[in-house]
């Protein structure tokens, strides 16, 4: 009986979230869908093992969903005040014509900074710096898909400073670069430019594919379509399915399939879409459940977590023997294995980190934090009419970072991942458009120079 309740109040949160923001390509909804999964395999491992794992995800849930109303509060009653000071400044100043109820927002304008040859062979350049480095990482470090245990070869692959960058010159660098394209394209029609644009998307979702990151393979794509949703103000739902229908999600289970390949020589099809249902059901909900259940064991740590983080932040830039996430701390606990292990990890889910952190007030600040964040950055970027390409490429490190945090659990190496994944492809990009602007610069002042003295002395 109670099973039911709190999966009607479950639902219930589902349908305000889809009624209040009716949209799939947004932040809240991403993480409505999300839960819905792991509550799904919440539910499964109480009817085989028992437990009030559930209840608690709930309660996160219900905390996320007040989260977004608080936000949503906030930013209506600051834009109600300054309404009201713009009033009392000038009481004749006429509605904007955007402001008129019922009209669909308008698309946000993307300022290029740079003209567009020198964004276009910049663009293709980068793509073919971050091509060549890629494969010399890959070279040197080896394929981890290729490799006998495909998951810990990914662990491998990525850790230290050199190998960290390897993910960068691959998907996040990737991805950067065919927001870039898009931008392009978006304002001046460039059809070079919509190419580079499929070609980094598609580079993102091979290099992950390299990395035998299966699920990334399917984010970086969910990740870009969210991002094109809030640019646009709108996405057409069949035209953004059907790629992920045709080509990501084949490319994802073909990654499953050489893991199966090389861990036990042969794959079947029944076992990858098992593998699927598990890993977005049970598998992504047995960490969370193993912290309800077990926290006696380890917590509540009260900061230790956040600390482990800056620890293992600092072991990568000195070179040192690398402290275990929590994630990998509970990972370790559930398989039986030494805790001062560093490699594979768990997800926890953001939640699941705030009741790892602070127990019960944890999962009700950490989640009510998250919707917070969630709506005003949904809001933020929905009444953005321009941005420039700097800070476009910035607001997807975010929603990237914001999407990852919140399976994960993991905030300041997360956090770390932005970083790497916005900076390299300004550094790649932007030294070449200056290069080429300088000449467009020039002549700009000559011909300032030249109005200037024309201006008669007094």
């Amino acid at each position: 009986m109670i099973e039911i309740i709190v999966s009607i109040f479950v639902a219930a949160i589902v349908a305000l979230v889809v009624r209040r923001y009716r949209n799939v390509f947004c932040l809240p909804f991403f993480w409505a869908a999300f839960f819905v999964c792991q509550y799904a395999g919440l539910l499964r491992i109480h009817a085989e093992f028992g437990g009030n794992s559930y209840a608690y995800a709930a309660v996160a849930f219900g905390a996320f969903y007040a989260g977004l109303l608080a936000a949503d509060f906030l930013i209506s009653y600051r834009s109600g005040k300054s309404g009201k000071t713009e009033d009392r400044k000038d009481n004749r100043t006429p509605p904007e014509p955007n402001s008129k109820p019922g009209k669909p927002p308008q698309g946000t304008r993307i300022k290029l900074l740079f003209p567009v040859l020198p964004l276009n062979v910049g663009l293709f350049l980068s793509l073919l710096a971050a091509t060549f480095v890629t494969c010399v990482f890959f070279s040197e470090r080896g394929i981890p898909i290729l490799s006998s245990f495909p998951a810990l070869g990914w662990v491998t692959s990525t850790s230290g400073i050199v190998n960290r960058l390897m993910t960068v010159f691959g998907p996040g660098c990737y991805a950067s670069l065919a927001l870039v394209g898009w931008a392009v394209h978006r304002q001046t029609g460039s059809r070079g430019a919509k190419g580079m644009m499929y070609m980094g998307l598609g580079l993102a979702i091979l290099a992950d594919a390299l990395l035998a990151s299966k699920a990334a393979a399917i984010m970086v794509f969910i990740w870009f379509n969210i991002l094109l949703f809030y640019m646009n103000k709108k996405r057409n739902f069949w035209k953004s399915l059907l790629p992920l229908i045709v080509i990501v999600v084949p490319v994802s289970a073909a990654i499953v399939a050489v893991r199966q390949v090389s861990v036990h020589g042969h794959w079947q099809a029944q076992e990858i879409y098992q593998i699927y249902s598990d890993r977005l059901t049970t598998e992504a909900s047995a960490p969370v459940d193993f912290i309800f259940k077990y926290m006696n064991r380890f917590g509540p740590m009260r900061g230790g977590a956040f600390h482990r983080e800056v620890e293992r932040i600092e072991d990568q830039v000195r070179g040192r023997p690398k402290t275990p996430l929590l994630s990998e701390y509970i990972f370790d606990l559930m398989v039986d294995q030494s805790t001062n292990a560093t490699g594979l990890s768990a997800g926890l889910m953001l939640y699941g980190t705030g009741y790892a952190e602070w127990g019960l007030a944890g999962l009700l600040l950490y989640s009510l934090l998250q919707g917070m964040i969630f709506g005003w950055v949904h809001r933020y970027l929905l009444r953005q009419e321009t941005m420039n390409i700097v800070m476009l490429i910035f607001w997807g490190a975010i929603l990237s970072y914001l999407m990852s945090v919140s399976g994960t659990g993991t905030i300041l190496v997360t956090l770390e991942s932005l970083f790497l994944a916005a900076v390299p492809p300004l550094v790649l990009l932007l030294p070449l458009c200056f290069f080429f602007l300088l000449p467009v610069a020039r002549r700009h002042r000559a011909s300032l120079g030249r109005r200037v003295s024309r201006v008669p002395q007094t």
